[in-house]
């Protein structure tokens, strides 16, 4: 209960009372205006870092796509390769892949 007391009755909190005291509407009005525009101000910045932010997400997100079809062209060929050089053991193995894809369906 000291401290309220105490805090109410600080030099701080007296000076604030008189400032607030000695203001004018116009003051007031004039304060209102000015935080208003930094409202604006930090609204377009905030607009203007998301946009940025978005276009380099979406760049990345380009590149990683690009890469990865880059990886799935190259695996392709390897594939087709290995086929191409020895296709009964393709066959086999793609034989095995489809028996063991059957065995774990049934279940």
């Amino acid at each position: 209960m000291e401290q309220e007391s105490f805090m109410a009755n600080s030099p701080n909190t007296e000076s604030q009372n008189k400032e607030n005291a000695d203001r004018t509407p116009q003051d007031l009005e004039a304060e209102i205006s000015r935080l208003r525009s930094d409202l604006a101000n930090l609204t377009k910045q905030i607009g203007a870092a998301g946009t940025q932010s978005f276009d380099t997400a979406k760049a990345v997100a380009q590149q990683s796509v690009d890469r990865l079809r880059t990886n799935a062209q190259d695996l392709e060929e390897q594939v087709v390769a290995r086929v191409q050089e020895k296709p009964l053991t393709a066959l086999a193995v793609a034989a095995a892949v489809g028996y063991f894809f059957a065995l774990i369906n049934r279940r």
